[in-house]
Formats: C-alpha cells, sequence, structure tokens
C-alpha cells in the first residue's frame, strides 16, 4: 500500500475539525483511517506507514506525543512500527504549516502533481547515479554524505554492506519505491547533486549524459530539484565527434576492446554483435558450462545455486536481482545477439548503437561484480583488466 503525506495532512485536518478527533488521533487509528477499508499488511504497511510520518515530522509538517509506558524502552518506529503507531498520540498539524498544508491540499490542486506523477526514475539511471557517488566517496564518509545532502537518516543504513555503489543504489532505490516525501527526498538530491549543491559535483560529461537520460525519461531540473515535463528525446541528441569518443571511452573496457575499431570504420552493427559475443564467452568461461545462448544465461544465472551468483540470494530482494538479470542476459543473447547471427545485419545511427552498447557495458560491469569461483583470481575470465 503506498502512502501520502499530503493525504495524510488532508485527514489529519479533517480530524482537527470533527468531534470525534480525540478518539481518532493514535498512529494506529491514523492508518486504519487512511487505508479506507483496504487490508492492512503489517510486515510492510506499517514500516512504511511509520517512515511516512517522520518524513512528514522532519520536514515541519506534523507532531505528535510519544505514550511509552513508565520504565518500558522506545519501540523502534521501523522494526516495530505496529507497536509504535499505538504509542504515538494526539497526532497534529505545526501551527505554522496548518494554512499551508490546507492550501496545498484542500482550496488548490495538490502542487506535487507538477512535480511528480509516480513515474519511474530508470533503474539505469539510478545506477550510473550511484556509481559516479561511489566512486567519489570512501565507504566510511558515504553515510555520512548522503544524511548530510538531505536524506532522512531512517534510509540510509550505519554500515556499508558490499560494494559502495550498490549501497548507494540501494538508497536511491528505497527513497523513488516510497511514498512521496522520500520521493521528494530522492528528486530533490538528484537535482542538488547534478547543479553541484551536495559538497562535490559530478564531472562535466557525466552531469550532461545523465541530464540527458533523465530529460529523456521527461524528467527536468528546477529550483534544485528534479520535476516532471515534456520528455525531450532530442536532449541525447546527435553525437559530435567529441561526445561520441566520450561514450566509447565510458564502455566496459571488454565491450570497447571489441566494439572500438568497428565503430570507429563505421560498422556498429558489427560492433554490437562482437560486444554481445563477448558477454556470451565471458559467461561460458566464468561458468565452465559446454551451453550456448540463452540456454546458457538460464543456467549460469539460475535462482538455486547458480555458477554466477549476482546479489545475496538468501533475501528476497537478492532473488529478485538475479531473476530480473537473467531476464536481461537471456533476451540480450536472444534478442540482440541471435538476429545478427541469423541475418544481415540492420543500419543503425550513432545513438541507436552506443545505447545498445551501454547495455552490453551493465551487462558486462554485472559480472564485474558477480560472485563466481572463476572471477576470483581473473574477474574477467579472459586476462582483461577490469574497468569499475
Amino acid at each position: 500500500m503506498r502512502w501520502d503525506d499530503l493525504q495524510l495532512l488532508h485527514l489529519i485536518d479533517e480530524f482537527e475539525a470533527n468531534e470525534e478527533f480525540g478518539s481518532l488521533m493514535t498512529g494506529y487509528a491514523l492508518m486504519e483511517a487512511a487505508s479506507d477499508g483496504r487490508p492492512i499488511d503489517w510486515d510492510r504497511d506499517g514500516n512504511a506507514f511509520a517512515q511516512e510520518l517522520l518524513l512528514a515530522r522532519g520536514a515541519g509538517y506534523l507532531d505528535w506525543n510519544e505514550m511509552t509506558r513508565l520504565g518500558a524502552s522506545r519501540p523502534d518506529p521501523v522494526m516495530e512500527s505496529q507497536q509504535w503507531l499505538q504509542e504515538i498520540r494526539d497526532l497534529r498539524l505545526t501551527l505554522s504549516d496548518r494554512d499551508r498544508a490546507r492550501g496545498r491540499v484542500i482550496q488548490r490542486p495538490l502542487p506535487e502533481a507538477n512535480e511528480d506523477d509516480d513515474r519511474p526514475i530508470t533503474g539505469m539511471t539510478l545506477e550510473e547515479i550511484a556509481r559516479e557517488i561511489g566512486d567519489t566517496y570512501s565507504g566510511s564518509q558515504l553515510p555520512r554524505y548522503l544524511r548530510d545532502s538531505g536524506i532522512p537518516e531512517e534510509f540510509v543504513p550505519i554500515e556499508v554492506a558490499g560494494s559502495k555503489w550498490a549501497y548507494v543504489l540501494s538508497v536511491l532505490e528505497a527513497l523513488h519505491d516510497d511514498g512521496s516525501a522520500a520521493r521528494r527526498a530522492l528528486r530533490e538530491f538528484i537535482g542538488g547533486w547534478l547543479q553541484g549543491e551536495r559538497h562535490t559535483a559530478p564531472p562535466t560529461e557525466v552531469r550532461k549524459r545523465i541530464v540527458a537520460l533523465l530529460g529523456a525519461q521527461g524528467w527536468h531540473i528546477n529550483d534544485g530539484r528534479l520535476v516532471i515535463g515534456e520528455r525531450t528525446a532530442d536532449a541525447v541528441g546527435a553525437l559530435t565527434p567529441l561526445g561520441q569518443d566520450t561514450r566509447i571511452a565510458a564502455l566496459h573496457s571488454d565491450v570497447r576492446e571489441v566494439a572500438d575499431r568497428y565503430l570507429q570504420s563505421g560498422h556498429p552493427e558489427v560492433a554490437i554483435f562482437e560486444a554481445f559475443k563477448a558477454i556470451n564467452q565471458r559467461v561460458r568461461t566464468l561458468t565452465g558450462l559446454d551451453l550456448d545462448g540463452s540456454k546458457l544465461m538460464g543456467e549460469a544465472f539460475a535462482d538455486s545455486d547458480p555458477p554466477i551468483a549476482l546479489a545475496d540470494l538468501s533475501t528476497q530482494t537478492g532473488r529478485d536481482i538475479q531473476a530480473g538479470f537473467r531476464f536481461m542476459f537471456m533476451g540480450a543473447v536472444r534478442g540482440i545477439r541471435n538476429p545478427d547471427a541469423h541475418e544481415q545485419f540492420k543500419a543503425l545511427d550513432a545513438e541507436g548503437a552506443l545505447e545498445t552498447l551501454a547495455f552490453a557495458s551493465l551487462l558486462m560491469r554485472r559480472l564485474d561484480d558477480a560472485l563466481t569461483p572463476g572471477n576470483q583470481d581473473d574477474k574477467h575470465g579472459n586476462g582483461a583488466t577490469s574497468e569499475q
């Protein structure tokens, strides 16, 4: 169930004007009222609802009293959300923001509707942002950097487990998939980062590429945050020679090695075929499987005891990542490599070719981080040097 902090403000405002206000003003009662008769899954919905209340309070919209029993420890709002919601009482709009909240929710359309229509920011874009930030800061610096940049503390784990970029990506994805307040924090973080307002600005070429990718999805920077707008497919635009060289240089080293000469000679279709052929060969080398194509990928990235694990398979999130990338690898060899292997190459423009090679590059980078017996001594399995 998705919660919206502005709708909660509206609901509390209605309760304050109602004689039944006193009997409804526990966090638990508010959640039941906000669910509007829909069944509540306490393992998931309670956690999300508690986070939404904490974000609204942190933004200065709400306040409440906590009625923890004498001698008892305060329940954790996220880990023990059901108990915590029963112990917070007298939820109320702050005096300084009551008129503002009423204006936003009751008297005119929600400003958020003009800024965020719940459209996604693609995972590839979030990953590129996460990789750049992960490369900029040390593991010990990242939690403080994210908190200092305005990301709510409840979304920032204290310890960086695993790779730095994956840690940052998990924070960005948690904000992206939460309620409106969390998404607003994400939009402000990305917009401020791109404008150089988050301590360290991204390199110019990285900024241009990410701004172009966001523009193609209909996201634009306005007053230091991302807001929705028209999709600008031409933002990626025609490539200058310098721009093309920069895009090629940003590819994974294995993809660049097999594709570069064909791109330079004007044969991008061959470059794509060679890149995905290299992916197929690398998976074979890492796994030792005497298979090819989608069957190879299906077994290499299986759900149970796979030769290549792309995440922690003891968790549901890890299993989802494993399954998602299994289909990506299978689709890549079946839908991109195989048609080129069996039919005449189709002409591509430079932009289309580089976007496809960027996908190949993403798959190669996932193999860099994979858990396999074959990549402990030689991460690539083919003698190449890893380029993160």
